[in-house]
């Protein structure tokens, strides 16, 4: 069965565990995706993210909720890249289990929070605190609009490289939530291909780009080095710990799941996570007071009165406005894979970009853009992440 409704075109839905499914694409428009998310914008998910070798590791980690994950195909198409990839937190699993037909299912497609595409490039979002450095309005003025919400779904249908995306994205003019909505947050992009990785942040205007990047949680990683570079508020401190901490063991995808479910949320946030994510938490996604930022392991009081208090507040309503862990993704770009282990049962599926889908794809380059908006900055993590990012000095 197929679905043809309005601007996009798609397979039958199949579900494959609980908030589970899968579904091919073949047609969809960026412009009515641009409308739907100024109007709608997307979640600023929190996340962890991890590039080695061929492996691409990430949690997507967001409120509990009844939210369906669909694992998303698309063929290769009018110049397009064939893609395989998670898209997240638009559609409730009842409306999805139901079979009735949704205007929502036009926008999954640029709901894709990490993917791989045939020419071995992948690229996934993670959330990002900005109470100090103000919300992106605009990269690149002039050039066409297209809210970060939409960066991931661009660059795996157009770019076959990393150094594809830098240029693509310096032809953007990309922008942040609206005002109003989770004003502390937006956005940063890991890319990788098989030369390399890179994270892509938007600050004051300007795409950064930040090469070399291993590991990626929640903190700016343009112009940071050391832990004083960090902001009081600094987000994700625990789990990038936690990743460079067991990085170099890191050998497989198996050895690569197990890195991520070191820093897999909790998924009622339990006080006895450990380690306990308390930090990660937050009533005013603005705030910048005391408690925002520590990298200790114990419950403080202000912490457990917080839980308290939000447990309180959706007591009876089935969910707690805690995050948790949806789902963990494992990609290999050399082989086009994808593994996914989803929170609510822990069973694991595999999934492959079909060989008739894909398409032919230029040789990749070293160089880096020749004439861009974007700065390089010196590489912030090596082969094997360094301590010195937590350390005391």
């Amino acid at each position: 069965m197929r679905s043809s409704q309005g601007s996009f075109s798609r397979g039958e839905v199949r579900k494959l565990d609980e908030l589970l499914y899968s579904v091919t694409y073949t047609g969809y428009d960026y412009a009515e995706a641009e409308r739907f998310f100024c109007e709608n914008p997307p979640p600023a998910a929190r996340c962890s993210a991890v590039s080695k070798g061929s492996l691409l590791g990430r949690n997507y980690d967001w409120a509990i909720g009844d939210k369906a994950d669909f694992v998303v195909s698309t063929p290769a198409r009018n110049g397009l890249h064939a893609t395989l990839g998670v898209s997240s937190s638009l559609i409730p699993s009842p409306v999805v289990d139901s079979g009735e037909p949704s205007q929502l299912y036009a926008y999954v497609p640029f709901m894709t929070m990490d993917g791989v595409n045939d020419a071995g490039f992948a690229c996934c979002v993670n959330g990002i605190t900005v109470s100090d450095r103000g919300k992106t309005e605009s990269s690149n003025p002039g050039k066409e609009r297209m809210s970060m919400g939409m960066v991931v779904r661009y660059l795996l249908d157009h770019a076959g490289s990393v150094h594809e995306a830098v240029e693509l994205l310096s032809e953007k003019d990309v922008h942040s939530l609206p005002s109003g909505h989770m004003d502390g947050f937006e956005m940063h992009f890991m890319l990788m291909d098989g030369i390399g990785s890179a994270v892509v942040e938007f600050i004051g205007g300007r795409t950064c780009v930040t090469y070399g990047v291993r590991i990626m949680s929640n903190f700016h990683l343009s112009g940071v080095s050391r832990r004083k570079d960090l902001k009081p508020h600094s987000h994700g401190i625990e789990r990038f710990r936690v990743l460079s901490d067991g990085y170099a063991d890191v050998k497989d995808k198996d050895g690569m799941f197990v890195l991520m479910r070191a820093a897999w949320y909790s998924r009622t946030y339990d006080r006895s996570t450990v380690p306990f994510w308390y930090s990660e938490f937050y009533i005013d996604y603005t705030r910048k007071g005391e408690g925002d930022f520590t990298v200790g392991t114990e419950a403080e009081e202000w912490m457990e009165a917080r839980i308290d208090r939000a447990i309180a507040r959706f007591a009876g309503k089935g969910v707690v406005d805690m995050w948790h862990t949806g789902h963990c993704s494992v990609y290999d770009i050399s082989e086009l894979t994808l593994d996914l282990i989803p929170n609510e049962t822990g069973r694991r599926h595999s999934f492959r970009l079909d060989d008739r889908n894909r398409r032919p794809s230029p040789p990749r380059t070293r160089e880096g853009p020749a004439d861009c908006t974007c700065r390089r900055e010196r590489m912030l993590i090596n082969s094997r992440p360094p301590s010195r990012v937590h350390g005391d000095d």
